[in-house]
């Protein structure tokens, strides 16, 4: 047997030893008598020490060659109250950072806003009421509390006519005109009313939205009779203006002539241009910095400033400065937001207003919170100055699906103007460049405009022309008119928006000055802008010409889906570093003129609308399965979309317009297929990237295109109900829920945004925003502030 080794032997004792007689056996089993023994010999040990030791004098000699050596310094004497670190155990050690609720400072905030609401509720606030209890986060005791826990917000949609705001606890909010009248010795003088009769680019545009418009009524079996714009505008030229008695006027307008101090809002309106400058803080969803009646962008952010202020203190609101404290604001940004308007307005609201804290919420997405809609939903947003489009999926803005096109109502406006003007409108020196004149032309724009069939014939009309210059007791005429197509054919623009191209009043120079005041965001690292783009957007700029409705081959359609890459936004700048100031300079004027170009997009509504729904289904992945639930959903909002029967005539042209290949409801069966024919053709090929040479590259696109070509040659023969209605996708476009004014939609949808529990995790307040900046959008916003 072997010897046992007792533990509390010393190792240089070894301990006796027989021989084994057991023979010893290797690793396949047979006797073996060369395998060595597994322990090391005593004296190697001894050895390797020693070296060690050796090694370590070396070492201190070296260092103290050097000079590098440590040396204690006995004569300084140690300090008493600092005691030595205990090393911390790595491997078994535990921490209580950031697990408990008091430790996140915006749950402390939170409690505190509870606690500020039982103390300094708003006097102004209904039976709403801020003044609720304060929770105690650790115990969580009352869970009735959670639900009562709410403090009055203010929401703030701002627009390019109109400003929308009001509290929550509001049915409708405030429309507030985006104008200020500030006094001056020279007052606003208007652009003369530009002539266009002899046009010869507008009669064509002009014939081609009359022909489209025959067509319909001729689809649609609605009879035309023949003169009838003839007979329309005969009787305007023999039309005489009757004399209106100020007691008979009940629209009559008090003109304010008082120069002593700026008016703002609905009072500017009733300014004489004369002895006022006009001007908008508003406009696009940004600041109005091309405006030259501003000086400096302090007076922009001042003008705002007193537009929500006074807004608030109107009667029907009653909510004055002092209160701002106690009350918390939700502000409807753009769904394309300029982040330079965004951290300007919250600088403003927070610090220069004093509000208790602010939350962010897309206008796309307040819209389908005040529509209580929770499907996937294309809204389009038809505005004054602009019509939007973007796609909203699982409660966020497909960023990459957005579109942002250059007209809206004020272009419907204008072109119903000239139409006017070239039927023999009785009111032959009608300068809609003026303040009062435009208010006219929106007037009847409102009365008259219609895409209903039906109601398409020569109709009498009237208005009255109120001249704030004239005498008193005659500043009144009244006007009697007749219309025929033109009721149809101006807002028949938005399928047709080149004619409003023609027509568009000349831009005034860009306010440099002010520009430089307020620079465009850029990122800290790459000095690049940083603005919030849209890859459907860059598309159509770029490459107008392969919108999906102008592509008349399948192949060509799907290589398009197939190629969508929203890298190719990040790759536009990479040829722009910085540089010296030269080359800063002219990749600033560059980008300036790539703006220019990205915000001037004009395309037809429908065709828009096609670009959108195809690529946010693309880019949602699924091989289009979202096609179907976004043609279902189309919600119109804004206050130019209020024109009857707009849906019914824009289901009829995206049915038109949108291709065969996008219309079938399998179409995500045969996108599934092509994935997988690419894939196998990949992989037995061995190609796992595109090959980088020229002439290999041309022979891949062509081989794979020929595979994309059979198989949907392949699948139309195998579609035998392809005319069927089951077959073909539905467009369904909803109406506003309970008739609700469709210009309020959005503003109701932040109302109820302020009412959801998520708010208080969203809520920037001004520590906050003092402590980090912007750098908290990234963390207190539902949707993607900085992309990554």
């Amino acid at each position: 047997m072997d010897t046992e080794i007792d533990p509390t032997e010393s190792p240089s004792k070894e301990p006796s030893k027989e021989p084994s007689k057991e023979p010893l056996l290797g690793s396949d089993g047979k006797i073996s008598k060369d395998i060595p023994s597994k322990k090391v010999p005593q004296h190697l040990l001894e050895k390797r020490r020693l070296g060690r030791i050796k090694a370590a004098e070396e070492f201190a000699k070296k260092l103290k060659i050097i000079g590098i050596e440590r040396q204690e310094n006995e004569h300084i004497a140690q300090p008493i109250t600092l005691k030595p670190v205990s090393v911390i155990n790595q491997k078994n050690y535990s921490s209580n950072y950031l697990k408990n609720d008091d430790q996140i400072f915006y749950m402390r905030e939170r409690k505190h806003l509870r606690q500020q609401g039982q103390t300094g509720g708003s006097s102004s606030a209904p039976a709403a009421g801020i003044g609720t209890p304060a929770l105690d986060d650790d115990n969580m005791a009352d869970s009735n509390a959670i639900e009562d826990d709410e403090l009055d917000s203010i929401i703030i949609h701002p627009g390019s006519s109109f400003i929308k705001i009001g509290p929550n606890y509001d049915i409708f909010p405030q429309q507030v005109p985006n104008l200020v009248a500030v006094p001056t010795h020279g007052g606003t003088v208007p652009s003369p009313q530009e002539d266009i009769s002899n046009n010869e680019i507008f009669q064509q545009l002009k014939d081609d939205i009359q022909f489209d418009f025959k067509e319909r009524m001729r689809y649609y079996k609605r009879r035309i009779m023949p003169n009838s714009t003839e007979q329309a505008a005969a009787f305007n030229a023999k039309s005489d203006p009757e004399l209106v008695p100020d007691l008979n006027d009940f629209g009559r307008i008090e003109w304010i002539k008082d120069r002593s101090k700026s008016y703002y809002g609905h009072d500017a309106t009733q300014c004489l241009p004369s002895d006022f400058k006009l001007r908008s803080p508003f406009l696009n969803g940004s600041f109005n910095l091309n405006e030259p009646n501003y000086n400096s962008f302090q007076e922009i952010l001042f003008d705002v400033e007193q537009l929500i202020v006074q807004s608030l203190a109107m009667e029907k609101i009653g909510i004055e400065r002092n209160q701002f404290s106690n009350y918390r604001v939700v502000l409807i940004v753009p769904d394309l937001f300029d982040k330079t308007f965004v951290e300007s307005m919250i600088h403003l609201l927070l610090i220069e207003l004093d509000f208790q804290s602010i939350a962010l919420i897309q206008e796309s997405l307040a819209s389908c919170y005040g529509a209580g809609l929770s499907n996937s939903t294309c809204v389009i947003d038809i505005g004054a100055k602009q019509t939007k489009i973007a796609c909203v999926d699982d409660g966020v803005v497909v960023k990459n699906s957005a579109l942002r096109l250059n007209y809206g109502g004020d272009d419907i406006t204008r072109l119903f103007a000239h139409m006017l003007l070239q039927n023999k409108f009785p009111y032959a020196d009608w300068n809609i460049n003026e303040p009062n004149g435009w208010t006219l032309a929106e007037t009847l724009k409102k009365q008259c405009i219609t895409f209903q069939d039906a109601d398409i014939a020569i109709q009498l009309y009237s208005f009255i022309k109120r001249d704030p210059y004239a005498r008193k007791y005659t500043q009144s005429h009244k006007y009697e008119y007749k219309l025929f197509d033109e009721v149809m054919c101006a807002p028949m623009g938005i399928f047709f928006p080149d004619i409003f191209e023609v027509i568009k009043p000349k831009q005034h120079k860009p306010n440099e000055y002010v520009i430089r005041q307020c620079p465009r965001s850029k990122d800290i690292y790459t000095l690049k802008p940083n603005d919030t783009k849209s890859l459907t957007q860059m598309l159509c700029i770029q490459e107008p010409t392969k919108w999906y409705s102008n592509l008349s081959r399948d192949i060509d359609i799907v290589q398009k889906l197939l190629n969508l890459d929203t890298d190719d936004l990040d790759e536009q700048n990479d040829d722009e570093s910085a540089g010296s100031k030269e080359e800063t300079q002219i990749n600033d004027e560059i980008e300036d003129i790539n703006l220019r170009q990205y915000n001037n997009l004009s395309m037809p509504l429908e065709k828009a609308i096609i670009e959108s729904i195809t690529n946010a289904s693309m880019l949602l992945g699924d091989n289009m399965s979202k096609l179907n639930v976004l043609y279902s959903n189309i919600l119109i909002v804004g206050g130019s979309s209020k024109i009857p029967a707009l849906d019914f005539i824009l289901t009829d042209r995206i049915n038109i317009w949108r291709p065969k290949l996008l219309s079938i409801s399998a179409l995500s069966t045969l996108m599934e297929k092509i994935g997988e024919v690419i894939k196998s053709y990949e992989t037995d090929n061995k190609l796992d990237l595109e090959p980088t040479d020229p002439q290999a590259a041309i022979a891949y696109k062509k081989k794979l295109s020929k595979l994309i070509k059979a198989e949907i040659e392949a699948y139309w023969d195998s579609l035998q109900t392809l005319h069927s209605d089951d077959d073909l996708l539905p467009i369904n476009i909803l109406p506003p829920p309970h008739d609700m004014d469709p210009s309020m939609l959005t503003w109701k949808g932040g109302s109820v945004f302020s009412k959801i529990k998520l708010l208080e995790e969203l809520n920037i307040t001004k520590q906050d925003w003092n402590m980090l900046g912007n750098r908290i959008l990234q963390y207190k916003c539902i949707f993607e502030y900085f992309d990554h």
